[in-house]
């Protein structure tokens, strides 16, 4: 079973409070290690626990109820990071 992820970088546009550029988008694939590591509840944490804020959006894959998106937000609020987990 083959892990893929999308990573979308943006920043936020100047003048604006929700609106979004996206500066980069690319496909990799990843091994179970490095999504374990992304998924672990810990690493949330940690990054709340600095000032930045974490979003998990859980779905059903071919692999059972996993994290499908998640959403990071830097502490300065100016810069969020996309990835997107597809199980193929």
């Amino acid at each position: 079973m083959q892990i893929y992820l999308r990573e979308i970088k943006q920043v936020k546009k100047e003048g604006t409070k929700t609106v979004w550029e996206t500066i980069s988008d690319h496909n990799k694939e990843i091994d179970r290690q490095k999504y374990g590591l992304l998924s672990d509840t810990k690493t949330m944490q940690y990054f709340r626990r600095i000032g930045g804020s974490e979003y998990a959006e859980m779905g059903y894959t071919s692999e059972g109820y996993k994290l499908v998106r998640l959403t990071s937000t830097c502490p300065n609020k100016l810069n969020r990071t996309i990835r997107e987990f597809d199980f193929s």
